[in-house]
């Protein structure tokens, strides 16, 4: 699921662009759209952790405002993609700074937005086709992403839970999350780091895995793995 936060002030803007990237055709991936008539909602949703694969801002009233929701988003979420909707040019340059995928003058050119939509999309399948690179006592080893269920941290060393069998190796966790980066894997518990993808349920305190494996869930941790869960959106 490819997934495309619209925010604006302008209800009618919300609605129209909304309505015209439903009618894009958008092939290699299911596409899903959420909107947001202010950018308080939108913050709200990144700082639960929810990702988005592109946000798209504005145009806002108020001068420069889009600027300061991408700045505040950019903190929030350092991976996501964001293009600005903006009558204002300065916004453009200005814009390097955070930095914006895509700037556009006032209007959106679906044709553009197609091909921005394909590229980022692509960029997703990629992610999701990537490896995991360690090494240890046994040598060096590469796993893809979807291969490998869960991380757990054991002090300084970490052990991977692939459908293979299991590997420790030394790096903490904090690393481990960086290299992954905006991928299938969510923290749910300070020693766990898991695969969306193997997760067959979710109840209380319990994280279920399809091989029948049960992990602890951290009550603060909850709502991010559901959420995650529901956006992931799998048929």
């Amino acid at each position: 699921m490819f997934h495309v936060a619209l925010c604006t002030d302008n209800s009618r803007s919300l609605h129209q662009l909304s309505v015209n990237i439903q009618r894009l055709p958008h092939p290699t991936d299911a596409l899903e759209i959420h909107s947001f008539l202010q950018e308080y909602d939108l913050l709200r949703s990144c700082r639960q952790g929810i990702c988005y694969n592109l946000i798209l801002l504005g145009p806002f009233q108020e001068a420069h405002h889009v600027l300061d929701t991408a700045r505040r988003i950019r903190k929030l979420d350092p991976g996501v993609s964001i293009s600005l909707i903006s009558h204002d040019l300065r916004d453009s340059l200005e814009g390097y700074e955070i930095p914006l995928f895509r700037f556009y003058a006032g209007t959106v050119p679906m044709p553009v937005l197609q091909q921005d939509l394909e590229e980022l999309m692509q960029k997703k399948q990629e992610v999701q086709n990537a490896s995991f690179l360690f090494s240890n006592w046994q040598g060096v080893h590469r796993f893809f992403l979807k291969e490998i269920l869960y991380f757990k941290s054991e002090g300084s060393r970490i052990q991977v839970v692939t459908r293979l069998g299991s590997y420790i190796y030394r790096e903490t966790m904090s690393t481990v999350e960086r290299r992954l980066g905006r991928s299938c894997f969510v923290r749910i518990h300070r020693s766990y780091l898991v695969n969306l993808h193997w997760v067959r349920n979710v109840w209380g305190t319990e994280v279920t895995l399809l091989n029948g494996k049960v992990l602890p869930l951290s009550k603060h941790r909850s709502r991010e793995i559901r959420d995650a869960l529901l956006q992931l959106g799998e048929i």
